[in-house]
C-alpha cells in the first residue's frame, strides 16, 4: 500500500506541479537574502526533493544536502534539480570550513530534535563564509499556530503530528549559536493566521489541484525574480510583522575569521 501511495503521489505531482505554496512563502524572504550577494555557491541544507536550486540562476552553484530526498516516500524517484545532491547528516557535514559562500536552511530545524539543533547551527555556521540564513517556524505564536493546525484537521499529516509533539524552537535558539561566527540579525516572516489559512487549504484533497497549479504559476516569477510574483507571496502569508510565524535569522560571517586562518596557513 504505501508503494501504491507512493506512485500516485509521484504521478499527481508530475502532473500538476510538485512545489506548494507553503514552500515558495518561505524560500521568498530567504531568495531576496540570497541574491543581495550577486552568485558564488551555495549550500542548500535539508533541502528535501526541490530545494531552492531552480528558483536560482545560473551565477549560483548549488549543493543540496540532506539525508533523503523522497520527501519521506512521497517521491519514488525525485525529480532532477540543478542542484548537485550529497546524502548527509546537517549535524555532521562531509564539508570543510568555509565550503560555500551562502548557507541556507528552510525549514530545517523545526524537524531535528530540540537536543540537535544547535549542533545542526554550528555546522552550518562552520561551512558557511559569507552568509548564513536560516528560516524557521518559531516561537510562541507559531507553536500556537501549529496546534491550532492540528486540532482543525481529522486527519493530520504525519510530520504535523511530530512537529507539535516535539516543538518548536524559540528566535533565540536560533540565534545564539549563530553568534560564534559573526553579527547576526533577524526579523519575522508571515502571520501566524495566514500560515494556518494557506495550510489548511494545501491540505485538503479538494485543493490539491488549484493549490499545486498556482504554486506552478507563482514558481516561474519568483525564478524570475518577478515583482508581481513576489507582492502576490508576500500576501499570501499575511505580512512580516510580529509576531511572525517564521522566524528568518541572518549571520554575516567575520571576515576576522578568514583573515586569521590565512595568517595561519602562511606561517
Amino acid at each position: 500500500m504505501p508503494a501504491l501511495r507512493a506512485y500516485l503521489t509521484t504521478a499527481a505531482r508530475r502532473l500538476v506541479g510538485a512545489r506548494q505554496l507553503e514552500q515558495l512563502v518561505a524560500a521568498e524572504p530567504v531568495l531576496e537574502l540570497v541574491r543581495e550577494l550577486e552568485g558564488g555557491t551555495l549550500l542548500d541544507a535539508g533541502s528535501g526533493s526541490l530545494g531552492i536550486a531552480d528558483l536560482l540562476d545560473d551565477r549560483w552553484q548549488v549543493t543540496a544536502v540532506d539525508r533523503a530526498f523522497d520527501d519521506d516516500g512521497a517521491w519514488v524517484r525525485p525529480p532532477r534539480t540543478r542542484a548537485h545532491r550529497v546524502v548527509a547528516d546537517v549535524c555532521a557535514l562531509p564539508f570543510p570550513e568555509g565550503a560555500f559562500d551562502v548557507v541556507v536552511a528552510i525549514d530545517l530545524l523545526d524537524r531535528l530534535p530540540p537536543g540537535r539543533r544547535g549542533v545542526a547551527l554550528r555546522e552550518l555556521g562552520r561551512v558557511a563564509r559569507r552568509r548564513v540564513i536560516v528560516s524557521s517556524p518559531a516561537g510562541a505564536a507559531a507553536i500556537e499556530a501549529d496546534r491550532r493546525l492540528l486540532e482543525s484537521l481529522r486527519r493530520p499529516p504525519g510530520w504535523l503530528v511530530a512537529r507539535v509533539g516535539a516543538g518548536l524552537p524559540y528566535p533565540a535558539d536560533l540565534e545564539v549559536p549563530l553568534r560564534a561566527w559573526g553579527l547576526v540579525r533577524s526579523f519575522p516572516s508571515g502571520s501566524p493566521d495566514a500560515h494556518v489559512r494557506l495550510a489548511r487549504r494545501e491540505l485538503r484533497a479538494a485543493w490539491y489541484v488549484p493549490t499545486r497549479l498556482a504554486a506552478r504559476v507563482l514558481e516561474r516569477g519568483l525564478r524570475d525574480d518577478r515583482p508581481w510574483a513576489r507582492r502576490v507571496l508576500r500576501r499570501l502569508r499575511g505580512g512580516d510583522r510580529p509576531p511572525g510565524y517564521r522566524t528568518v535569522v541572518v549571520a554575516e560571517i567575520a571576515a576576522s575569521r578568514w583573515d586569521s586562518s590565512s595568517s595561519a596557513s602562511a606561517a
